[in-house]
């Protein structure tokens, strides 16, 4: 239907979208919302949770966001920036550790560690069998009877002849086989290394047999009692900025790649799923209950939003046209002039 100013439903039309911005601009505003917040929350009493939504819908729409959606390639250099106004907060060098994690909260987490027992056996023993400690546990045997054996040559120069002798002996065995020093050599590596290996797994057995609770205890409250005063500020003595921003980024890359992942899914539909079990046939106040979402926290978040939102959009001269928007179709419709029995002014 064409616009005509002369017409009742276009003068129903302006006199409603000037009502309602009136309700949204006045001083009644906050009553208002009162009044709605109300109505919705009784509203939820009567609704199951299963009664709006599904759980596979709500899985449908975790995955869009956390396993489909494809990040712009601004984000990074956003996540590094961050990461670097966060590195050079002045808080850091106010905050000690004992600030952000208490004793008593320490202590809990190091009980419950110790606790996991089976755990603790299987990383021991993997740590100490593993290529990289025997190949540092050998090199640094290798070393030590080289270094043992230089000095023993050393010592023998007091020895009138001892020296001389030694040569010849080496010159010999080097001209009755070439190479045999280096063969020697690489055979003494082969069985520091296949000493150390045996003996590093008979160690870990050792060491879980006298590494007791009480003893890893007290090591974690050693450790606390160093760091409990240190401002964590330090850490940037050793660790500089684009560091941070460096593990930043490569965390964020490692999450898209993790969210590409079977596992990744699977973890958030049996969460969803979990999550519908428990309150799929709850009343929603219930829900906003457990979640410690009051009506005093949703009206103090509406009004500390609200109030700003649309008096931008007034004063940007937009909130008119969205009412407008909102309500002239039905105006326009033909229903008002139905209603009244006219189609004029």
């Amino acid at each position: 239907m064409p616009r005509k100013k002369s017409s009742v439903a276009e003068q129903l039309l302006d006199a409603h979208v000037r009502y309602v911005v009136e309700q949204l601009n006045g001083d009644g505003l906050q009553a208002l919302i009162e009044s709605e917040l109300d109505a919705l929350l009784a509203d939820a009493a009567k609704l199951r949770l299963g009664d709006v939504v599904s759980a596979k819908t709500i899985r449908q729409t975790a995955r869009t966001y956390a396993v489909e959606i494809e990040m712009g390639g601004g984000l990074p250099p956003l996540v590094a920036e961050i990461a670097r106004a966060l590195y050079a907060h002045e808080v850091h060098a106010r905050t000690a550790a004992k600030d952000i994690v208490s004793h008593g909260r320490y202590t809990e987490v190091v009980d419950k560690l110790l606790e996991l027992k089976s755990l603790r056996e299987k990383l021991l023993r993997a740590a100490a069998t593993s290529p990289i400690y025997i190949a540092f546990a050998s090199e640094l045997l290798y070393q030590g009877i080289r270094g043992y054996l230089a000095r023993g040559t050393e010592a023998t120069r007091g020895i009138p002849g001892a020296g001389s002798m030694m040569k010849f002996g080496r010159s010999v065995l080097s001209k009755a086989s070439p190479g045999l020093e280096t063969t020697l050599d690489e055979s003494l590596k082969r069985y520091v290394a296949r000493s150390v290996e045996v003996t590093a797994r008979a160690s870990a057995e050792l060491v879980l047999k006298h590494l007791s609770d009480d003893a890893l205890r007290g090591m974690a409250r050693q450790i606390w009692d160093h760091v409990e005063f240190e401002p964590i500020g330090r850490l940037r003595e050793d660790v500089g900025s684009d560091d941070v921003a460096d593990l930043f980024v490569i965390g964020y890359e490692y999450w898209r790649e993790l969210r590409k992942t079977e596992l990744y899914g699977a973890l958030i539909d049996a969460g969803i799923d979990a999550f519908f079990i428990a309150y799929g046939d709850m009343p929603l106040t219930v829900l906003l209950d457990d979640l410690g979402i009051t009506r005093e926290i949703m009206l103090a978040e509406t009004m500390r939003y609200g109030p700003q939102v649309l008096k931008g959009l007034k004063r940007r001269k937009l909130l008119d046209g969205m009412v407008r928007r909102q309500l002239e179709g039905f105006y326009r419709s033909g229903a008002v002039e139905r209603i009244v029995g006219t189609s004029g002014g």
